[in-house]
């Protein structure tokens, strides 16, 4: 599968603000990784504390 020809089939050039595709690509990626561990890591509760 080619990235950039689909990307040039549906908005007809290969950079967004001057930036290349692959930038992009790489950029939602990173956000929806931290997205995700946001997501996991709010939604645990806290461990309980050993007495001392």
């Amino acid at each position: 599968m080619n990235w950039t020809n689909i990307w040039i089939r549906l908005f007809g050039t290969r950079s967004l603000f001057g930036l290349d595709m692959g930038f992009w690509i790489a950029m939602a990626a990173v956000a929806l990784l931290v997205v995700l561990m946001n997501v996991v890591f709010w939604g645990m509760k806290p461990g309980k504390r050993p007495k001392s």
